[in-house]
């Protein structure tokens, strides 16, 4: 009885998490889904079927000023009813937060805007407008693809190429940074990767010394005992 009572807890504790991670976070009559690295497949079915719809997702961070002036553009296109009869689907996503999904789609900085329509994505390209948003969705990204880097949603990557499409990512990022095009974001994260740097260089070197002269004592003291 008492196992039995311990898997109810810890299924009602796996469902809460879970309901947590999908969150939608409610404004008004609208609905904005927020999106992270481990819900992100099972909520928009990019890779399958896309039975949930179409979504139109904003990679954003949080000190990003003009993901802020974008916001509430979002918001009214999440209320717009023409957009809601489309199956369209709103949702944002943070790019410092969701390393994975960035580095799959091969999002370079904020705020980018993608569109997944029946395994398809599309950058959008355009004004961050309400008008010029709506019209993108509604069928602009099909008429002009090209503009919109038209390309098959990629699938989820196997761990191997998360990770070299995250170093890829911040290689990308750092190259930004060195070219000032990143403002004093790109500074700060090439003095984070600098200080990083040398504190390894610093451990390295530590360990270095604990071992070395050990081993060279040891190889010496055993010449010694050979005379």
């Amino acid at each position: 009885m008492a196992k039995g009572a311990w898997t109810y807890l810890h299924l009602l504790f796996s469902a809460l998490c879970y309901l947590t991670c999908i969150t939608i976070v409610v404004n008004g009559d609208s609905s904005i889904a927020s999106l992270i690295d481990e819900t992100f497949e099972h909520q928009t079915q990019a890779s399958t079927g896309m039975t949930t719809g179409s979504w139109l997702v904003l990679f954003q961070a949080q000190h990003c000023p003009h993901c802020k002036a974008l916001e509430p553009h979002f918001d009214n296109l999440a209320q717009d009813e023409e957009l809601k009869e489309a199956g369209i689907v709103l949702a944002t996503a943070d790019i410092n937060l969701n390393r994975k999904t960035v580095a799959r789609f091969g999002i370079r900085g904020s705020p980018t805007v993608i569109f997944l329509q029946k395994k398809m994505v599309y950058t959008y390209k355009g004004k961050r407008d309400y008008d010029s948003l709506k019209t993108f969705v509604l069928g602009d990204f099909d008429t002009k693809s090209d503009t919109y880097n038209a390309r098959a949603i990629p699938p989820p990557p196997s761990s191997l190429q998360e990770y070299t499409a995250i170093f890829k990512a911040i290689g990308l990022e750092l190259k930004d940074a060195a070219l000032g095009k990143s403002g004093s974001t790109g500074y700060a994260l090439i003095c984070m990767v600098g200080i990083v740097s040398i504190l390894v260089i610093m451990f390295m070197g530590l360990i270095a010394s604990i071992f070395l002269p050990a081993k060279s004592s040891t190889t010496k003291s055993a010449k010694k005992k050979k005379a």
